[in-house]
């Protein structure tokens, strides 16, 4: 097999310039890419530098049951000040747990989506 990493996931959203003003107003996602395509805008975003995409699509997208929700898992290096800065920004996170790989949170992104912070421990072989 030649695949070595993976391009995108895809996030199902309701309002793709909600979820984008989510994802890089609030927790500071670059906009990856935002152009029209034969079924509407297509719209990725992904963390500074990282080398996958989330697409926010607002309709049906390669067999995606658009009525499904999804968890993400962003690794961090400072959870709480990351909780901290969401809080800022009027956005409902929980405190942070100490679980045997590290510390981590949760929130939703604007269609219910979940999202989980964690500051991993070393536990594990967690990609970088």
């Amino acid at each position: 097999m030649n695949i070595d990493r993976i391009q995108f996931l895809t996030v199902p959203v309701s309002d793709q310039a909600k979820a984008r003003d989510f994802y890089v107003g609030k927790l500071g996602f670059d906009l990856l890419v935002e152009v029209s395509g034969p079924h509407g805008p297509f719209v990725m975003v992904g963390p500074k530098g990282a080398e996958t995409g989330i697409v926010l699509a607002d309709r049906p997208v390669g067999g995606l049951d658009h009525d499904a929700r999804v968890h993400l898992q962003l690794a961090t290096t400072d959870v709480n000040a990351d909780i901290a800065g969401l809080r800022a920004q009027g956005v409902e996170v929980g405190d942070a747990e100490e679980m045997p790989w590290g510390r981590a949170t949760s929130l939703r992104d604007p269609d219910g989506n979940a999202i989980g912070l964690l500051e991993a421990s070393g536990y594990g072989n967690w990609p970088r």
